[in-house]
Protein backbone atom coordinates (compact mmCIF):
# COMPACT_ATOMS: atom_id res chain seq x y z
CA UNK A 1 0.00 0.00 0.00
CA UNK A 2 1.44 3.38 -0.77
CA UNK A 3 -0.75 6.68 -0.67
CA UNK A 4 -0.60 9.69 0.50
CA UNK A 5 -2.68 11.83 3.95
CA UNK A 6 -4.54 13.99 0.86
CA UNK A 7 -5.42 10.14 -1.09
CA UNK A 8 -6.83 8.82 2.04
CA UNK A 9 -8.77 11.89 3.20
CA UNK A 10 -10.43 11.41 -0.40
CA UNK A 11 -11.32 8.12 0.66
CA UNK A 12 -12.75 8.82 4.24
CA UNK A 13 -14.28 12.25 3.40
CA UNK A 14 -11.90 13.20 6.16
CA UNK A 15 -9.63 16.47 7.20
CA UNK A 16 -6.16 16.95 7.05
CA UNK A 17 -4.24 18.42 9.92
CA UNK A 18 -0.68 18.88 8.75
CA UNK A 19 1.36 17.65 5.99
CA UNK A 20 -1.04 16.44 3.28
CA UNK A 21 1.25 15.15 0.96
CA UNK A 22 2.77 12.71 3.83
CA UNK A 23 3.78 9.22 2.31
CA UNK A 24 1.75 6.24 3.86
CA UNK A 25 3.12 2.80 3.16
CA UNK A 26 1.25 0.86 6.03
CA UNK A 27 -1.25 0.75 8.43
CA UNK A 28 0.17 -0.51 12.61
CA UNK A 29 -1.11 -0.04 15.91
CA UNK A 30 0.52 2.45 18.02
CA UNK A 31 3.09 -0.21 19.90
CA UNK A 32 4.45 -1.48 16.08
CA UNK A 33 3.61 1.47 14.30
CA UNK A 34 6.81 3.01 12.23
CA UNK A 35 7.81 5.66 9.46
CA UNK A 36 5.62 5.36 6.84
CA UNK A 37 2.94 4.04 8.92
CA UNK A 38 -0.83 5.77 9.61
CA UNK A 39 -1.83 4.42 12.91
CA UNK A 40 -5.17 5.08 14.64
CA UNK A 41 -6.64 6.18 18.16
CA UNK A 42 -10.21 4.55 18.35
CA UNK A 43 -10.76 5.46 21.97
CA UNK A 44 -9.13 8.45 23.96
CA UNK A 45 -8.20 6.08 26.60
CA UNK A 46 -4.89 5.18 24.41
CA UNK A 47 -4.13 8.85 23.24
CA UNK A 48 -1.22 8.71 25.96
CA UNK A 49 0.33 6.16 23.85
CA UNK A 50 0.96 8.32 20.81
CA UNK A 51 4.01 9.94 21.96
CA UNK A 52 6.03 6.80 22.05
CA UNK A 53 4.89 6.17 19.03
CA UNK A 54 7.21 6.35 15.35
CA UNK A 55 3.92 6.87 13.08
CA UNK A 56 4.11 9.30 10.52
CA UNK A 57 0.72 10.06 11.07
CA UNK A 58 -2.80 8.62 13.19
CA UNK A 59 -6.10 8.49 12.34
CA UNK A 60 -7.96 10.33 15.35
CA UNK A 61 -11.57 11.88 16.42
CA UNK A 62 -12.18 15.53 15.44
CA UNK A 63 -10.83 16.78 18.47
CA UNK A 64 -8.31 14.90 20.59
CA UNK A 65 -4.77 17.05 20.24
CA UNK A 66 -1.75 15.46 18.45
CA UNK A 67 1.75 16.07 17.60
CA UNK A 68 2.09 14.90 14.01
CA UNK A 69 0.18 14.76 10.97
CA UNK A 70 -3.67 13.83 10.87
CA UNK A 71 -6.45 12.68 9.96
CA UNK A 72 -9.64 13.55 11.74
CA UNK A 73 -12.79 12.39 11.33
CA UNK A 74 -16.53 11.68 13.36
CA UNK A 75 -15.50 7.98 13.99
CA UNK A 76 -11.96 6.65 13.72
CA UNK A 77 -13.31 3.03 14.23
CA UNK A 78 -15.49 3.24 11.27
CA UNK A 79 -12.85 5.24 9.05
CA UNK A 80 -10.45 2.18 10.06
CA UNK A 81 -12.67 -0.51 8.81
CA UNK A 82 -12.56 1.60 5.70
CA UNK A 83 -9.51 1.67 5.25
CA UNK A 84 -8.68 -2.31 6.07
CA UNK A 85 -11.27 -2.99 3.87
CA UNK A 86 -9.97 -0.51 0.84
CA UNK A 87 -6.36 -1.63 1.19
CA UNK A 88 -6.36 -5.54 2.26
CA UNK A 89 -9.55 -6.78 0.49
CA UNK A 90 -10.53 -10.10 0.90
CA UNK A 91 -9.51 -12.36 -1.98
CA UNK A 92 -10.33 -16.48 -1.95
CA UNK A 93 -9.09 -18.90 -3.97
CA UNK A 94 -10.04 -19.94 -7.26
CA UNK A 95 -10.73 -23.42 -7.61
CA UNK A 96 -13.39 -24.41 -9.43
CA UNK A 97 -14.87 -27.43 -8.45
CA UNK A 98 -11.05 -29.48 -8.19
CA UNK A 99 -11.70 -32.99 -9.40
CA UNK A 100 -10.19 -33.98 -6.00
CA UNK A 101 -13.22 -32.83 -4.58
CA UNK A 102 -15.54 -35.44 -4.22
CA UNK A 103 -19.67 -34.99 -4.83
CA UNK A 104 -21.99 -36.77 -4.84
CA UNK A 105 -23.75 -36.59 -7.91
CA UNK A 106 -27.17 -35.74 -6.61
CA UNK A 107 -25.78 -32.27 -5.14
CA UNK A 108 -26.39 -29.13 -7.04
CA UNK A 109 -24.18 -25.87 -7.26
CA UNK A 110 -24.59 -22.51 -8.10
CA UNK A 111 -22.92 -20.24 -9.89
CA UNK A 112 -19.05 -19.34 -9.98
CA UNK A 113 -18.80 -22.07 -6.62
CA UNK A 114 -15.21 -22.57 -5.66
CA UNK A 115 -14.45 -26.00 -4.19
CA UNK A 116 -11.16 -26.82 -2.88
CA UNK A 117 -9.49 -29.86 -2.69
CA UNK A 118 -10.21 -32.97 -0.54
CA UNK A 119 -13.86 -31.33 0.21
CA UNK A 120 -16.71 -34.27 0.76
CA UNK A 121 -20.29 -33.10 -0.25
CA UNK A 122 -22.87 -35.58 0.41
CA UNK A 123 -26.53 -35.99 -1.36
CA UNK A 124 -28.90 -34.11 -1.75
CA UNK A 125 -27.03 -30.78 -1.01
CA UNK A 126 -27.58 -27.42 -2.32
CA UNK A 127 -24.72 -24.44 -2.98
CA UNK A 128 -26.03 -21.36 -3.91
CA UNK A 129 -24.61 -19.07 -5.93
CA UNK A 130 -20.45 -17.54 -5.07
CA UNK A 131 -20.31 -20.01 -2.14
CA UNK A 132 -16.58 -20.78 -1.40
CA UNK A 133 -15.26 -23.89 0.40
CA UNK A 134 -11.69 -24.62 1.27
CA UNK A 135 -10.26 -27.66 1.71
CA UNK A 136 -11.00 -30.69 3.98
CA UNK A 137 -13.83 -29.10 4.50
CA UNK A 138 -17.35 -31.76 4.80
CA UNK A 139 -20.82 -31.20 4.02
CA UNK A 140 -23.39 -33.71 4.90
CA UNK A 141 -26.49 -34.69 3.52
CA UNK A 142 -28.91 -31.99 2.58
CA UNK A 143 -27.32 -29.26 3.91
CA UNK A 144 -28.30 -26.02 2.19
CA UNK A 145 -25.48 -23.13 1.51
CA UNK A 146 -26.89 -19.84 0.72
CA UNK A 147 -25.13 -17.71 -1.72
CA UNK A 148 -21.60 -16.23 -0.72
CA UNK A 149 -21.08 -18.64 2.10
CA UNK A 150 -17.42 -18.96 3.03
CA UNK A 151 -16.46 -22.27 4.67
CA UNK A 152 -12.83 -22.21 6.22
CA UNK A 153 -11.06 -25.35 6.11
CA UNK A 154 -11.73 -28.42 7.89
CA UNK A 155 -15.17 -27.35 8.85
CA UNK A 156 -17.79 -29.99 9.32
CA UNK A 157 -21.13 -29.48 8.60
CA UNK A 158 -23.85 -32.46 9.93
CA UNK A 159 -26.65 -33.70 7.57
CA UNK A 160 -29.31 -31.32 7.30
CA UNK A 161 -27.56 -27.30 8.17
CA UNK A 162 -29.00 -25.08 6.74
CA UNK A 163 -26.92 -21.72 6.02
CA UNK A 164 -28.53 -18.68 4.93
CA UNK A 165 -26.53 -15.54 2.81
CA UNK A 166 -23.29 -14.81 3.64
CA UNK A 167 -22.48 -16.68 6.45
CA UNK A 168 -18.90 -17.23 7.09
CA UNK A 169 -17.75 -20.44 9.39
CA UNK A 170 -14.27 -20.51 9.93
CA UNK A 171 -11.86 -23.68 10.55
CA UNK A 172 -12.70 -26.92 12.61
CA UNK A 173 -16.25 -25.84 13.44
CA UNK A 174 -18.61 -28.14 13.65
CA UNK A 175 -22.14 -27.32 12.85
CA UNK A 176 -24.65 -30.03 13.61
CA UNK A 177 -23.32 -32.54 16.22
CA UNK A 178 -25.48 -34.50 18.31
CA UNK A 179 -26.94 -32.74 21.17
CA UNK A 180 -26.03 -33.83 24.50
CA UNK A 181 -29.38 -36.00 25.78
CA UNK A 182 -29.07 -39.20 27.62
CA UNK A 183 -31.41 -41.01 30.00
CA UNK A 184 -30.03 -42.54 32.84
CA UNK A 185 -31.35 -46.31 33.30
CA UNK A 186 -32.00 -48.28 36.25
CA UNK A 187 -28.69 -50.15 36.28
CA UNK A 188 -26.48 -46.48 36.17
CA UNK A 189 -25.98 -46.49 32.50
CA UNK A 190 -27.44 -44.08 30.29
CA UNK A 191 -28.80 -44.02 27.10
CA UNK A 192 -28.37 -42.35 24.49
CA UNK A 193 -31.57 -39.81 23.19
CA UNK A 194 -31.68 -39.60 18.97
CA UNK A 195 -30.91 -35.86 18.04
CA UNK A 196 -32.96 -36.25 14.74
CA UNK A 197 -33.17 -31.70 14.85
CA UNK A 198 -31.90 -29.65 12.41
CA UNK A 199 -29.66 -26.35 12.69
CA UNK A 200 -30.54 -22.72 11.31
CA UNK A 201 -28.58 -20.25 10.65
CA UNK A 202 -29.44 -17.11 9.22
CA UNK A 203 -28.08 -14.37 6.75
CA UNK A 204 -24.66 -12.55 7.62
CA UNK A 205 -23.91 -15.00 10.90
CA UNK A 206 -20.13 -15.30 11.92
CA UNK A 207 -18.96 -18.55 13.54
CA UNK A 208 -15.68 -18.38 15.11
CA UNK A 209 -12.94 -21.67 14.60
CA UNK A 210 -13.51 -24.18 16.60
CA UNK A 211 -16.87 -23.59 17.38
CA UNK A 212 -19.76 -25.58 18.07
CA UNK A 213 -23.07 -25.73 16.99
CA UNK A 214 -25.48 -28.75 18.20
CA UNK A 215 -28.41 -29.99 16.03
CA UNK A 216 -32.01 -30.04 17.89
CA UNK A 217 -33.18 -33.64 19.86
CA UNK A 218 -36.09 -32.71 17.74
CA UNK A 219 -36.94 -29.72 15.78
CA UNK A 220 -34.33 -26.62 15.01
CA UNK A 221 -31.38 -25.33 16.67
CA UNK A 222 -31.63 -21.54 15.59
CA UNK A 223 -28.95 -18.49 15.24
CA UNK A 224 -31.09 -15.15 13.75
CA UNK A 225 -29.58 -13.20 11.06
CA UNK A 226 -26.23 -10.75 11.96
CA UNK A 227 -25.23 -12.68 14.93
CA UNK A 228 -21.49 -13.03 15.56
CA UNK A 229 -19.99 -15.89 18.03
CA UNK A 230 -16.29 -15.84 18.44
CA UNK A 231 -13.81 -19.09 18.96
CA UNK A 232 -14.65 -22.18 21.13
CA UNK A 233 -17.87 -21.36 21.81
CA UNK A 234 -20.44 -24.59 22.73
CA UNK A 235 -24.46 -23.77 21.71
CA UNK A 236 -26.51 -26.97 22.74
CA UNK A 237 -29.28 -28.13 21.52
CA UNK A 238 -32.65 -26.46 20.53
CA UNK A 239 -31.12 -23.45 21.65
CA UNK A 240 -32.32 -20.33 19.99
CA UNK A 241 -30.20 -16.95 19.83
CA UNK A 242 -31.98 -13.67 18.21
CA UNK A 243 -30.78 -11.42 15.70
CA UNK A 244 -27.42 -9.13 15.85
CA UNK A 245 -26.68 -10.98 19.19
CA UNK A 246 -22.34 -11.55 20.39
CA UNK A 247 -20.54 -14.41 22.02
CA UNK A 248 -17.05 -14.11 23.19
CA UNK A 249 -14.68 -16.47 23.71
CA UNK A 250 -15.56 -19.79 25.58
CA UNK A 251 -19.28 -18.89 26.24
CA UNK A 252 -21.09 -21.79 26.75
CA UNK A 253 -24.97 -22.67 26.17
CA UNK A 254 -27.03 -25.13 27.96
CA UNK A 255 -29.69 -27.14 26.01
CA UNK A 256 -32.39 -25.08 25.09
CA UNK A 257 -31.28 -21.70 25.88
CA UNK A 258 -33.39 -18.84 24.49
CA UNK A 259 -31.09 -15.77 23.58
CA UNK A 260 -33.15 -12.61 22.58
CA UNK A 261 -31.63 -9.85 20.05
CA UNK A 262 -28.39 -7.37 20.32
CA UNK A 263 -27.66 -9.70 23.37
CA UNK A 264 -23.83 -9.55 24.00
CA UNK A 265 -22.16 -11.93 26.60
CA UNK A 266 -18.16 -11.67 27.20
CA UNK A 267 -15.71 -14.50 27.52
CA UNK A 268 -16.67 -17.64 29.48
CA UNK A 269 -20.12 -16.84 30.02
CA UNK A 270 -21.87 -19.94 30.74
CA UNK A 271 -25.74 -20.47 30.78
CA UNK A 272 -27.97 -23.46 32.42
CA UNK A 273 -30.72 -25.14 30.20
CA UNK A 274 -33.64 -23.61 29.54
CA UNK A 275 -33.07 -20.10 30.35
CA UNK A 276 -34.28 -16.95 29.28
CA UNK A 277 -31.72 -13.91 28.20
CA UNK A 278 -33.94 -11.13 27.32
CA UNK A 279 -33.35 -8.37 24.25
CA UNK A 280 -31.00 -5.84 24.64
CA UNK A 281 -29.20 -7.52 27.90
CA UNK A 282 -25.20 -7.79 28.59
CA UNK A 283 -23.93 -10.48 30.71
CA UNK A 284 -20.14 -9.65 32.19
CA UNK A 285 -17.27 -12.45 31.55
CA UNK A 286 -17.34 -15.55 33.59
CA UNK A 287 -21.00 -14.99 34.76
CA UNK A 288 -22.57 -18.43 35.49
CA UNK A 289 -26.37 -17.52 34.54
CA UNK A 290 -29.00 -20.03 36.00
CA UNK A 291 -32.13 -17.79 35.99
CA UNK A 292 -33.61 -15.85 33.45
CA UNK A 293 -32.19 -12.61 32.81
CA UNK A 294 -34.91 -9.77 31.91
CA UNK A 295 -34.93 -7.50 28.45
CA UNK A 296 -32.32 -4.69 29.01
CA UNK A 297 -30.82 -5.91 32.06
CA UNK A 298 -26.61 -6.11 32.60
CA UNK A 299 -25.53 -9.11 35.16
CA UNK A 300 -22.10 -10.30 36.22
CA UNK A 301 -20.71 -12.94 38.32
CA UNK A 302 -21.52 -16.29 39.66
CA UNK A 303 -24.42 -16.67 40.04
CA UNK A 304 -25.28 -14.04 38.17
CA UNK A 305 -26.65 -10.87 39.81
CA UNK A 306 -27.27 -7.27 38.49
CA UNK A 307 -24.05 -5.30 37.83
CA UNK A 308 -24.60 -2.76 40.73
CA UNK A 309 -24.68 -5.50 43.05
CA UNK A 310 -22.20 -7.43 41.89
CA UNK A 311 -20.03 -4.45 42.05
CA UNK A 312 -21.17 -3.93 45.74
CA UNK A 313 -20.33 -7.34 46.47
CA UNK A 314 -17.09 -7.27 45.01
CA UNK A 315 -16.31 -4.23 46.96
CA UNK A 316 -17.49 -5.71 50.03
CA UNK A 317 -15.71 -8.93 49.39
CA UNK A 318 -12.26 -6.92 48.69
CA UNK A 319 -12.41 -5.63 52.22
CA UNK A 320 -13.16 -8.99 54.51
CA UNK A 321 -9.37 -9.08 55.80
CA UNK A 322 -9.91 -5.13 57.50
CA UNK A 323 -13.60 -6.29 58.43
CA UNK A 324 -12.52 -9.31 60.22
CA UNK A 325 -9.90 -7.99 62.17
CA UNK A 326 -12.19 -4.99 63.04
CA UNK A 327 -14.88 -8.04 64.35
CA UNK A 328 -11.80 -9.62 66.21
CA UNK A 329 -11.42 -6.01 68.30
CA UNK A 330 -14.35 -5.99 69.01
CA UNK A 331 -14.69 -9.26 70.69
CA UNK A 332 -11.67 -8.71 72.52
CA UNK A 333 -12.94 -5.08 74.09
CA UNK A 334 -16.29 -6.58 74.70
CA UNK A 335 -14.39 -9.76 76.36
CA UNK A 336 -12.50 -7.11 78.39
CA UNK A 337 -15.28 -5.07 79.08
CA UNK A 338 -17.45 -8.53 80.73
CA UNK A 339 -14.24 -9.32 82.63
CA UNK A 340 -14.42 -5.78 84.45
CA UNK A 341 -18.34 -6.13 85.00
CA UNK A 342 -17.34 -9.60 86.81
CA UNK A 343 -14.75 -8.06 89.11
CA UNK A 344 -16.54 -5.31 90.20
Amino acid sequence: MQATLADLARLLAAEVEGEAQTRITGIAPLEQAGPGDLTFITQRRYAARLAACRASAVLVDRHLPVDRPALRVADPLHALIVLLEHFFPLRHPRWGIDPRAVLHPSVTVGADVSIAPYVVIEAGARLGDRVVVYPGTYIGAECVIGDECVLYANVSLYARVHLGRGVIVHSGAVIGADGFGFQRQADGSYRKIPQVGRVVIGDGVEIGANTCIDRATVGDTTIAAGTKIDNLVQIGHNVTIGAHTVLAGQVGLAGSVRVGAHVRMAGQVGVADHVTIGDHSAIGAQAGVAQDVPPGAAVWGTPAMPLTACKRLHVYTSRLGELFQQVRQLQQRVAQLEARERRS
